[in-house]
Order: structure tokens, then C-alpha cells, then sequence
């Protein structure tokens, strides 16, 4: 039995609201507290969109918690139950003890044209870079502080393991298993010419390498996205990517669901 405190995120919607009832009438009647600010687990009932609402909201103590999971909407790589299967929640807490999955996040440190520091941030899918306006995106790639590639293109999408699945994919990105402590950068829409040359395929970087981003035109629509939250800022010179040393999302898991079934469930069927 799990013991602790718990706090919920849950999609607006009825199924959604109707599981999140049920199951906090249950962990109530076996005497577990709901805490919105230290809870020991957050149990999220939603898609994967919920979950990532989920994990920005429980940024700062994301070490010291864990995430349980109910999918109800469309995708479901970080969910653990389904609305078919979701009552067996109850005996699951109650008699069995789960496993936890870690996932590795991504650290972001964006910097303006004085050098200071705009925002330090993490990302449990995906940092993109594009141009707000629509033209094109124009920026120096450096790995390791040693100068890449020079891009010319809609933007580039750097993708944790977890968020492989998702833009990555949609960009021919691979998909990795999320136990591997990399990240994955992937061109969206690269032109090539004599003077704008990029390597053309993903590029996979390991655990301790650095990834700098450096914006060329330096007007007000440089946009940086990390998950679901956009900034913009017309001072915008240098963006450092790489995976978190400090900071992991941590599941609880009831249900032995591999990986790969979860990707073969989503894009290919059963």
C-alpha cells in the first residue's frame, strides 16, 4: 500500500473528471492525505498533454516525486492505465508493489546579446527553435563549442528520449528508448545552398555533450519553445542545451507495458 500524499492533475473533460472521483474517494478511504504543494506522488488523468502540464507545475520538486498515470485522451506514452482497465488501480495500490522509470529531462539556458541570463528551464519532450513570423530561421550550430553547421531552414527540434515520439518523429526524427541518457536534434525543413550547409539527417548526442544554438537575425521573432510554453524575446543570442545532470522525471508502474508496445499501440495498432 502506497503511503504518503497525493495531489492530482486532471483533463477538463467528463471521463476524465468521473476517474478523478473515483480514485481520490478510494486513496481518501485508505487514509492518505491530498497535499497540492509537497505531495510524494501526482497522479495525472489525461493524455500526454496532461502530464506535461503536470511536470511544469511540479518543476521545482520533481525529484521528490512520483507520477502515476491514467490515459483518457489520445496518446498515451507516459500513462500506465486505460480508461478500460483503470479500476484496477485500486487493488494495484492496495496489494502490489510497482516498479519506477526515470526519464531524462533536458536543460535549457537561453542568454541575451549582453550575456545574461534570459531563462533556465527543463523539458521533459522537446526544445524547439523557430522563427515567430514564419520566414525563416537563421542560426550557427555549435556542439561542444566547436561551430557545426550553419542552418537555414523552419527551425530545429532537439527531443529528450520520451519526447522522440512526438515532433521528432513527425520531422523523421528516430525513436529512442527512454532509458538511454541521450538527446536527439533533428532539422525541420532545411534549405541548402552554398552558403547555408547542414548535415541533413538527425544527429544523436550523448549525456555529456553540449548543443549551443545561436540566432542570426536578431529582430523580435526568435521563438523558443519548451514543451507547451513559448518565449520570444528580440535580444535572443545564445541558447545551451543539454541533458539534465540534477533534475528526472520519475513513474509509477503497476502494469508491465514495454516501451515498444506503447509505440506499436500508438502508430501502428494492435
Amino acid at each position: 500500500m502506497l503511503k504518503g500524499k497525493f495531489s492530482f492533475v486532471v483533463k477538463e473533460d467528463e471521463v476524465s473528471i468521473k476517474i478523478y472521483k473515483e480514485v481520490k474517494d478510494f486513496l481518501i478511504y485508505h487514509n492518505l492525505k491530498e497535499c497540492n504543494n509537497k505531495p510524494d506522488y501526482i497522479i495525472v488523468i489525461g493524455g500526454d498533454g496532461t502530464v506535461l502540464s503536470a511536470f511544469r507545475k511540479y518543476l521545482d520538486i520533481v525529484n521528490d516525486v512520483k507520477f502515476i498515470t491514467i490515459h483518457t485522451g489520445h496518446l498515451g506514452f507516459y500513462t500506465d492505465y486505460q480508461v478500460k482497465n483503470y479500476k484496477n488501480i485500486f487493488e494495484d495500490i492496495l496489494n502490489r508493489a510497482p516498479q519506477v522509470e526515470s526519464y531524462p529531462l533536458l536543460a535549457v539556458e537561453a542568454y541575451c546579446t549582453q550575456g545574461n541570463m534570459l531563462t533556465k528551464n527543463y523539458a521533459l519532450n522537446e526544445i524547439t527553435f523557430n522563427n515567430s513570423m514564419g520566414s525563416t530561421y537563421v542560426a550557427e550550430v555549435y556542439i561542444n563549442d566547436e561551430h557545426f553547421e550553419n542552418f537555414r531552414g523552419d527551425g530545429i527540434c532537439i527531443s529528450t528520449p520520451t519526447g522522440s515520439t512526438a515532433y521528432n518523429k513527425s520531422l523523421g526524427g528516430a525513436v529512442i528508448h527512454p532509458k538511454m541518457d541521450i538527446f536527439q536534434v533533428t532539422e525541420i525543413a532545411a534549405l541548402n545552398n552554398l552558403v547555408y550547409r547542414t548535415l541533413g539527417n538527425p544527429v544523436i548526442l550523448s549525456k555529456d555533450e553540449v548543443l549551443t544554438i545561436k540566432p542570426k537575425n536578431q529582430v523580435n521573432n526568435n521563438r523558443l519553445s519548451i514543451d507547451q510554453s513559448y518565449y520570444s524575446n528580440e535580444s535572443l543570442s545564445k541558447i545551451k542545451i543539454t541533458l539534465s545532470k540534477t533534475k528526472k522525471i520519475s513513474f509509477l508502474r503497476y502494469n508491465n507495458v514495454s516501451f515498444w508496445k506503447r509505440v506499436k499501440r500508438s502508430f501502428i495498432g494492435e
